[in-house]
């Protein structure tokens, strides 16, 4: 994945031509071609972007605030999909981080 940072490249989708600046998003081509347009200095690699947590995607806000509420998250004042979304992965995350364990030596 590429995006440009000098010039224009026209990139073909569904059949026509769009002019790719350093104003467009990021975008894939073959990896020769990228490469060389890398090494002409027209472009940067680019990071392939995370997928958007698409196993809340298709919920709506109230299937969103019960699977938040499940991890412990009150989601009741947020308005918006995307971050109830964030503070669910938060939530997860933060479930999932192993906890800090700590050992008392024993007495043999």
């Amino acid at each position: 994945m590429i995006r440009m940072i000098k010039g224009t490249y026209g990139l073909v989708k569904n059949g026509t031509v769009e002019p790719m600046t350093k104003h467009s998003p990021a975008f894939s081509i073959n990896a020769a071609r990228e490469a060389e347009l890398v090494e002409a200095g027209v472009a940067v690699y680019e990071a392939e972007p995370e997928s958007t947590s698409s196993e809340y995607n298709g919920l709506n806000m109230t299937e969103l605030r019960e699977s938040a509420a499940a991890y412990g998250v009150d989601a009741s004042a947020v308005r918006s999909k995307k971050e109830v979304i964030a503070l669910i992965e938060a939530a997860k995350a933060k479930a999932d981080s192993p906890a800090k364990i700590e050992a008392e030596p024993s007495e043999a």
